[in-house]
């Protein structure tokens, strides 16, 4: 555990490539299994939150949609933990894979343009 300050209200840090957020929400609909598979690794960002003192309300959000989102966490503990950065480099691939082998094609396309589309901080989704 570190003594690290909270880092200020930067919405940089929530910058996004996709939205898992809407893609878990499809996958929690397809499969029973997911949402617990998923528990396992919010879980362990969770921890390192509290390990980092990593504080979500210290983030701005891009968009009302991305209320809550734990995108926020991981790439503050990613700036501060090596350990956390060696874990996720061999678990994210596999959540990443067995998220995306329950999507289509266009649901993934569909979710990187959402993602483009909320860094508009005036965005909601219809």
């Amino acid at each position: 555990m570190t003594d690290n300050p909270p880092l200020p209200l930067l919405a940089e840090y929530a910058s996004c490539k996709v939205c898992v957020i809407r893609l878990e929400d499809l996958c929690y609909q397809r499969a029973w299994w997911f949402r617990p598979f998923r528990e396992v690794f919010a879980a362990g960002i969770r921890v390192f939150s509290l390990a980092y003192r990593v504080r979500p309300e210290a983030y701005a959000a891009r968009s009302p949609m991305c209320y809550k989102c734990m995108r926020f966490r991981k790439n503050a503990i990613k700036l501060r933990s090596p350990l956390f950065n060696y874990f996720d480099g061999y678990l994210n691939p596999v959540f990443n894979r067995v998220r995306d082998s329950l999507l289509t094609a266009e649901e993934l396309a569909w979710a990187r343009t959402l993602a483009q589309r909320a860094a508009d901080r005036s965005f909601v989704e219809p």
